[in-house]
């Protein structure tokens, strides 16, 4: 194989040390070598060159990474497994890169990330395939044999010499060549390629490179073409105060093939039979995102239609709603659909393998552990707390607003911060939701949705207030606001100006989506699972769910939560944790309310009157200026109110009274 590096982009941070010259670092990526052939799994290294023996993070690049350097990231990529690092002293690591299958492909972009040292580096290595020599050429050998070429052949033509082709060139390219051959212009010098990229990017292209108009759409039986790159380059930003380089500019690019009109996306679509949700997100052309960020987004918006709810339970004849996928993929990034795939998986395999268990004797089951939220005391406190929080604010009382924070007994960044938002943005109004309240890693975290106006400044978002006591008061330890919060099925304080609603009527927020950790094949599993997560702080609840008359699994969820992104900061949490490698965050706006709740203490009485019945519930606490706070006891997590019928019934018998409620 012939490898190329090409837009290499570094990220350092500059230290300025003694008479301000900067440090000179030793950190670099190269040394790529290809030990398979074509058809072969696929076998590589690589060596990093550290500035010193410190830790240092290596992954295969993201579609963000790709995005930056411009380039596709194809499915393939998703075969490839990066070893772990081998051990050893020394500046110079060595990294293996493989796959578990042959793989077939022409040609593909690996990039690289690396991490050490406080800067990054992304580093692109194009494979191609030569069908002439041996497959596995590494780059100091294609730098020479490159050169001797070119002193001896003409310049090529642009059609030759560019890179990157449409896939529609490439395919005809495939069908009109017999046997594939090595191109001599695969690789340039640096030096000739920067200067013809930046004749063309200025509009001055170099006239022995002009072809007519016929000999543009005449494609020529050449060699099998790298993989197409953008013909953009995305916006750098600054990310951890480092700064993101800027590779060589790309090239204007004219198809010989005339381009065809594409059709918006179909509203619906039903599911034909041999067709799976990732041919379908393919069909779709939406270059922007990943066919698995695509997948999830369709399944998202269609859960109910699925088997059991996964995403692998989806049979021909379905009609799938397609419209609005765009609000949805804007909140899906790819590696969170990729985790979602794979739990998905996990519950897929143990639905389908899941036989009848029996039923556990009262000897053998695991007792459930009261919920964080359970054990929690002085409610009233610390609402009221977050009513005096706001307050002060509205009234400008700047030293009793601050007095709400966490006293870190030195200076505190945050509240200096804080003060000086305060004096940029006088004579505010708020305009809050309903305040709810949800347990992180045992930090109660109080959220509402929040609309901010003054003079200088509008937002609407969502503000979350974590609590903790300091001196048997309630203290903010931690603040956050999200932008825009968006969902298609939430709309509090949306359009407040032109609402008819009474300005003083208070908002209601919705909990529309939990978090599910696990699928389990009995009771006593989701149970211990359950107690371990609410000993970590969160709180943790498990359903039934029924796959035939005889047989069902076991979820464990987690809490309830505004939208999708508030969810996922959690599941970001619980990826970390060794019980909650396969967290995902799903929209499931239904669930059953059991009884009323005035008070704690009754709220607590009827969580272990349903534990004694071998239910799980999970206690919803909530404040309203109207009614002041709410304690419900919910049941389980549903896309759709069918879904609920069983375990209404089973509520019944056991003398519960319920009702299904969207929280």
């Amino acid at each position: 194989m012939k490898i190329f590096s090409k837009f290499k982009v570094m990220l350092i941070g500059v230290l300025w040390i003694i008479a301000g010259v900067p440090e000179v670092y030793a950190f670099s990526v190269g040394g790529f070598q290809v030990q398979s052939k074509f058809g072969e799994k696929f076998k590589a290294s690589l060596e990093i060159t550290l500035d010193f023996d410190g830790p240092v993070e290596v992954d295969i690049g993201g579609l963000e990474d790709y995005n930056k350097l411009g380039l596709n990231r194809q499915d393939i990529i998703d075969a490839l497994i990066l070893d772990p690092i081998e051990s050893s002293k020394g500046l110079k690591k060595t990294i293996k890169i493989r796959s578990t299958n042959p793989l077939f492909f022409p040609s593909f972009n690996l990039v690289v990330r690396t991490t050490h040292n406080g800067g990054t580096l992304l580093e692109n290595f194009l494979v191609t395939v030569d069908f002439q020599q041996s497959l596995a050429l590494n780059v100091h050998r294609n730098k020479k044999n490159t050169s001797k070429l070119r002193e001896g052949k003409p310049e090529p033509l642009v059609d030759q010499q560019k890179p990157s082709q449409p896939a529609e060139i490439q395919q005809l390219k495939k069908q009109v060549s017999s046997s594939p051959i090595k191109s001599a212009e695969a690789k340039q010098p640096e030096s000739a390629s920067r200067t013809a990229a930046s004749r063309e990017s200025n509009g001055e292209p170099n006239n022995s490179q002009k072809v007519s108009p016929e000999k543009a759409n005449i494609v020529p039986p050449k060699g099998i073409d790298p993989v197409p790159a953008k013909e953009q380059v995305v916006h750098r930003r600054r990310a951890s105060g480092v700064i993101w380089a800027h590779p060589r500019p790309i090239p204007e690019l004219v198809a010989a093939i005339p381009s065809q009109g594409s059709k918006p996306p179909a509203k619906k679509h039903v599911l034909q039979k041999g067709e799976s949700l990732f041919s379908i997100a393919r069909k779709l052309k939406l270059d922007k995102y990943h066919p698995a960020q695509i997948a999830v987004a369709i399944w998202m918006q269609n859960i109910d239609k699925f088997i059991f709810g996964n995403i692998n339970g989806i049979r021909e004849g379905v009609q799938l709603d397609l419209q609005n996928l765009d609000s949805v993929l804007a909140e899906i990034d790819l590696g969170a659909a990729r985790g979602i795939l794979k739990s998905q998986n996990v519950e897929w395999d143990l639905a389908r393998n899941a036989t009848q268990v029996e039923a556990e004797t009262p000897e053998k089951s695991v007792p459930e552990v009261p919920l964080p939220s359970e054990r929690l005391e002085d409610y009233a406190d610390l609402f009221e707390r977050v009513i005096g929080w706001q307050t002060t604010w509205e009234n400008m009382d700047i030293e009793g607003h601050l007095a709400y924070y966490h006293d870190l007994k030195i200076e505190n960044p945050f509240q200096v911060r804080k003060k000086r938002f305060l004096s940029r943005h006088p004579k505010p109004h708020l305009e809050t939701s309903s305040k709810m309240l949800v347990m992180k890693e045992g930090i109660p975290l109080v959220f509402f949705e929040q609309k901010f106006s003054s003079e200088t400044l509008n937002s609407l978002g969502l503000k979350e207030l974590e609590w903790t006591r300091s001196q048997s008061v309630w203290k903010i330890s931690g603040e956050k606001f999200y932008k825009n919060p968006s969902h298609s099925g939430q709309e509090p304080l949306a359009n407040l100006k032109n609402s008819s609603t009474p300005e003083k009527e208070e908002k209601t927020t919705k909990l529309s989506f939990v978090i599910h950790v696990s699928s389990h094949a009995n009771e006593s599993l989701a149970v211990t699972l359950s107690n371990r997560l609410r000993t970590n702080g969160f709180d943790a609840y498990w359903v039934p769910v029924r796959i035939s008359k005889e047989i069902q699994i076991y979820r464990v969820y987690v809490g309830r939560f505004s939208d999708w992104n508030q969810a996922h900061r959690i599941v970001r949490i619980l990826r970390k944790k060794p019980f909650g490698g396969h967290a995902t965050a799903i929209p499931y706006p239904f669930a059953l309310q059991v009884g009323e709740a005035g008070s704690l203490t009754e709220a607590r009485m009827l969580l272990e009157s349903l534990r004694k019945s071998g239910f799980s519930g999970l206690l919803l606490v909530s404040h309203k200026d109207s009614n002041g706070i709410l304690f419900r006891v919910v049941i389980g997590a549903y896309k759709k109110t069918g879904n609920a019928t069983w375990m209404l019934q089973q509520l019944k018998q056991s003398d519960f009274v319920s009702k299904l409620i969207s929280p």
